[in-house]
């Protein structure tokens, strides 16, 4: 099986040498969700996913060299994310050097991901070509969960509450998630700037229903949350809020029709600790979310009491498992390190309610499910994520080739 991730990556560096940067990118995005199944085959240290990390920098550096021409402040916020992420990776160095450039790596694909998109994305014609790769990317851990769903094959025994989580060939629920999601905000910006012919736009609806469908597989708070911020961000933002509204309403009476109580049970039982802490039988606030409480009571302890004031102040540069973004930066990068963090969040607020209403709409999804992500998750952790998420933010807020 380790020649599928293999030829994957031949096959990016082909698409470059034959056909340019946009192809190799078509082909990275379409494929991300199969190299990722491979997460636990490793060439040394790395793994097939670091290995593609490794390959951005020098397949793409062209974009970087043309970040002059984006606005100033847009090349401030990519800076000011960067710095948050990488501010004393230096101090890391001798203590664990591979980690730490292995992290800085990670950070610097971040970085390009705030031009990747909009420097490649210069028509429309490109823009339903990427827009098409996301959701061919989607198609897999997709098919996969379904799978599993249909025939009660599991290939990587997953729980939360009682309930298993269909996640497929990934180590969490992350990845499916995420890429429902993503196929999910593909096919709403195809329909926005595109009109599918017959055949494309039934797919496309079968498509957003299974994408649905595996994201609630997972059995994720943050998932079912994103939704519905979506669903709202949805309503009170689109174009023809009443067309939305009415869509939004038969796709939940089918639902219900289709599953009867069964989702709405399962989703109950998903959120049965946090209901059990309003109601008073639980006491332990941080028995809930995962027991996520715990986690950051633990770092957050180790920060107050066992960090240097320097260190408090700029972080060690070292990153650890703490499931929240914000903490995770608070001991990489100290007090200075989540203040730029911060700050960066309400630059990127205030761009994208400077964009157009109808583009405006894709950045707040965007950024909504980047908060939550912050919340439980690393985001900072994973470089697709945030060339994706910033890349499709900059290309709404900024390029003119979608008008």
């Amino acid at each position: 099986m380790i020649i599928i991730p293999i030829l994957i990556l031949f096959a990016i560096i082909l698409a470059k040498l034959k056909k340019g940067i946009f192809a190799a990118f078509l082909v990275l995005v379409a494929t991300k969700s199969i190299v990722d199944a491979f997460w636990n085959i490793r060439m040394g240290p790395l793994s097939f996913g670091s290995i593609g990390g490794l390959l951005i920098p020098i397949l793409f550096y062209p974009t970087l060299l043309n970040r002059k021409n984006f606005p100033k402040s847009w090349r401030l916020n990519a800076t000011f994310l960067f710095l948050a992420l990488s501010l004393s990776f230096i101090l890391a160095l001798p203590v664990k050097l591979s980690a730490t450039l292995e992290l800085l790596i990670l950070n610097l694909n971040i970085y390009m991901g705030f031009f990747l998109i909009p420097s490649l994305i210069t028509n429309k014609k490109r823009l339903k070509q990427l827009l098409l790769a996301i959701i061919i990317c989607g198609l897999f851990p997709i098919a996969v969960s379904l799978f599993q769903f249909q025939t009660g094959i599991i290939f990587y025994a997953r729980e939360t509450v009682g309930l298993t989580r269909y996640v497929g060939f990934y180590h969490d629920a992350f990845p499916v998630r995420f890429y429902g999601l993503m196929t999910l905000l593909a096919i709403l910006m195809y329909f926005q700037f595109f009109k599918p012919q017959r055949f494309l736009k039934y797919f496309l609806y079968g498509v957003t229903f299974s994408a649905l469908f595996s994201v609630y597989l997972v059995f994720s708070k943050a998932g079912v949350g994103i939704t519905g911020l979506w669903i709202a961000l949805i309503m009170f933002f689109s174009k023809s809020k009443v067309k939305q509204t009415i869509a939004i309403a038969v796709a939940l009476i089918v639902v219900s029709v289709m599953f009867g109580d069964v989702i709405y049970g399962n989703i109950e039982q998903l959120f049965s600790k946090e209901t059990g802490y309003q109601a008073g039988e639980i006491k332990d606030a941080r028995y809930t979310l995962a027991g996520r409480g715990y986690v950051w009571q633990e770092y957050w302890d180790f920060w107050t009491n066992e960090q240097p004031l320097f260190f408090q102040i700029f972080g060690d540069g070292l990153t650890r498992p703490t499931h929240n973004e914000f903490l995770r930066l608070l001991l990489i990068s100290g007090v200075v390190g989540v203040v730029i963090f911060v700050f960066f969040i309400i630059r990127m607020f205030n761009s994208v309610f400077k964009a157009n209403r109808e583009y405006k709409l894709f950045g707040l999804m965007l950024l909504t499910m980047f908060i939550v992500d912050c919340t439980g998750l690393m985001p900072g952790n994973y470089y697709f994520y945030n060339i994706l998420v910033w890349g499709l933010i900059g290309l709404t807020t900024l390029n003119k080739s979608l008008e």
